[in-house]
Formats: structure tokens, C-alpha cells, sequence
């Protein structure tokens, strides 16, 4: 290659472009954290979070008159958007020369930028599901750890009582019937397996509304797990018959509607989970029959990922660089929302 020019210039970043768009497409077809989030944009650096309670119901009046007035309330958060980004830099003579491999390494760039521009997110929606129990890492709008066994049903009233969206340890059935630990990993029996999904399903199903009285009537609608424990549940949201335990009256027993009947769909595996918590750990996501704004984690963009592209210049401009770069840059945060819309269920 001769000297650079602004048309060479041009039209490796329009192949730079396609490279990149090519890749973040391809890739954003293949994740998964979009199951548990809900992506927002702020035009702010901080943004202050209004999260309104459901505690209104009605109540008898007895013969008339006695009207109970309800009183709504709100919690408030604040969440900051961080800067994330990258960058290339080229040696003029890594493009002028033609064993510079400069094309190929801005190609390559390209590439490759564009598929973590797409995977951002998961990674941290991943590292959210691995650290999210842990104190002062992602704090609940309760001021808990997003994952904690003792969540107020009303923050506000903390004698309508508490639920778990962490199910570790031993079973309580004085904690509103909380069931501890729940594995389904390979260490028990496929039977032992979906009576623990059953009890989580129950657990579930038990959680109340800020007022203390009414349902919020969660349904499961997936099973994040690690490669370990895909296959496991993927055995078991398949099946039609299970073998039963020994001692049992029937050698196997028909499963598929009280599988169906559960909701768990088919599980998600999520390769970044491999290896944590001994493998035994799962996530289960939930749904409402009503909608919110706002899901399980939020994924806040206030400058979504571009690269920045030098585009059309003068040919004297271009010869006053010894250097070229580009750069990756975006701004955005993962904040914690419903705590009961997201399960962590342990093994142990």
C-alpha cells in the first residue's frame, strides 16, 4: 500500500463498520440477560428511582361508614451511570506498509469490539447474579442485599412480616414455610430434584403484596443454571415419566402436566455460572400478572456503545498523524430492582 489517503482511510473504516455491526448482531441473538432485565436510558449521570408499593386493598366496612383510608407509599433509589470503552492504535506505517498488518489488525478490532459491545451487558448482568448476596455490593431499594432470606413485605410496615428470594440452609416452616436450600444438581435424584422445584414453586406462589393480604402471584418462567446443571433440568422440564424413589408404590410416575403446570419453561444455561458455588447454584426468574416498569435488574444506558470513526477529512489533516485510534465508549450501570421477581437457590 502506497501512502495513506482519506479514501483508503474511508474504506477501511466502512469495512470496519460492517465488522462490527455483523459481529454485535450475531451475537446479541445468543445471550440470555435480557430474561431477567429491563434495559432503560437516562439522559442524567444520576438518575433517583421511584419505586411505588402496592399496599392499597379494600376492607369491610362492617354496616357502613367505617371507611379505612389507605396510605400509598414510595421508596426511593439512586443509581450512577459508569463509563466503559476501549481502544485501537495504529502506527501510520502498520497501514502505509504492506507487511504492516494494520488492515488486518483493525479488522480484527473491529470484530471483536463489537461482540463485547454486545455481551457487556450479560457480563454484568453476570457478575450481578454471582456477587448480588454479598453486603454493599448491589443494595436493594430495603437496604438489604438484592439476595437476602429477610426482605419486609412492606419496608415501611415490617410487621406485615418478611420473605426469602435466597433459599440456603435448613428449611424453616416458621419463617412463612421458608424451604432452605433446594438442590437439583446431579448429587440428588431426578424425583428429589422436581419435588424441590415443587417447593419453590410453593414458596413462590406464598409471597404477598405490600399490604400484607394479597398475592403477588409469581409465576417461575425460567431456570438460569450452569452447564453442570443445564442438562439435569433439561431432563426434567422434558419428561414425561420419572423413576421413583426406592420404596416407592410405582416404579415411575407420569410428570409431564405437573411439569407444565409449574411454569419453569426450559432452563437457561448461562456459561458464565460454571464453576460457581460448587455448581449447585441456580437462578430462578419470576413474572407478575401485572407489568412494571422495572424487572429484576436494571440495565441503565446513558450513552450507548459507538465507536468513534475519524470519517471524512482533508489529505493535510491525514498527513499530520503518525498515529491513528479508535475508540469504543459507552456509559451505563447494573442496579438491583424487584427482589421478588429473582430467585438464588442454593444447595446447601
Amino acid at each position: 500500500m502506497g501512502a495513506l489517503t482519506p479514501t483508503i482511510l474511508m474504506d477501511l473504516e466502512s469495512r470496519m463498520e460492517v465488522l462490527t455491526e455483523n459481529e454485535y448482531t450475531r451475537l446479541t441473538s445468543n445471550l440470555w440477560w435480557q430474561i431477567i432485565t429491563r434495559t432503560r436510558t437516562t439522559t442524567s449521570r444520576r438518575d433517583v428511582l421511584t419505586w411505588l408499593l402496592t399496599t392499597a386493598s379494600i376492607k369491610s366496612e362492617g354496616k357502613g361508614g367505617n371507611i379505612a383510608f389507605d396510605d400509598l407509599v414510595a421508596i426511593y433509589t439512586e443509581l450512577e451511570v459508569l463509563a466503559a470503552g476501549a481502544g485501537l492504535r495504529l502506527r501510520r506505517f502498520q497501514l502505509e506498509d504492506t507487511d504492516g498488518n494494520g488492515i488486518d489488525l483493525a479488522a480484527e478490532w473491529s470484530a471483536q469490539i463489537g461482540a463485547f459491545m454486545a455481551y457487556w451487558p450479560q457480563q454484568q448482568v453476570a457478575n450481578f447474579l454471582m456477587t448480588a448476596q454479598n453486603t454493599g455490593v448491589f443494595t436493594g431499594y430495603d437496604q438489604l442485599p438484592f439476595f437476602a432470606n429477610n426482605h419486609p413485605v412492606n419496608p415501611y410496615d415490617t410487621g406485615r412480616g418478611v420473605f426469602a428470594n435466597l433459599m440456603t440452609g435448613a428449611a424453616n416452616s416458621a419463617f412463612a414455610g421458608y424451604p432452605g436450600a433446594l438442590p437439583i444438581d446431579d448429587t440428588v435424584t431426578a424425583d428429589v430434584a422436581l419435588s424441590n422445584l415443587s417447593r419453590l414453586y410453593s414458596y413462590i406462589a406464598s409471597i404477598k403484596m405490600p399490604n400484607g393480604v394479597t398475592p403477588r402471584f409469581l409465576r417461575p418462567k425460567a431456570i438460569i443454571c450452569s452447564p453442570r446443571v443445564f442438562p439435569r433440568v433439561t431432563q426434567i422440564m422434558g419428561a414425561k415419566f420419572l423413576a421413583q424413589a426406592a420404596g416407592s408404590s410405582a416404579a415411575s410416575a407420569d410428570v409431564e402436566g405437573f411439569v407444565k403446570s409449574m411454569g419453569y419453561s426450559m432452563p437457561v444455561q448461562a456459561d458464565e455460572l460454571a464453576g460457581f458455588e460448587n455448581d449447585t447454584t441456580y437462578f430462578v426468574a419470576c413474572e407478575t400478572i401485572g407489568t412494571s416498569r422495572l424487572g429484576a435488574v436494571l440495565y441503565t444506558q446513558r450513552e450507548p456503545f459507538h465507536i468513534n470513526y475519524y470519517g471524512p477529512q482533508q489529505q493535510a489533516d491525514l498527513d499530520r498523524r503518525d498515529e491513528l485510534e479508535w475508540h469504543c465508549k459507552g456509559r451505563n450501570a447494573v442496579s438491583p430492582g424487584h427482589p421478588y421477581l429473582l430467585f438464588k437457590v442454593k444447595g446447601s
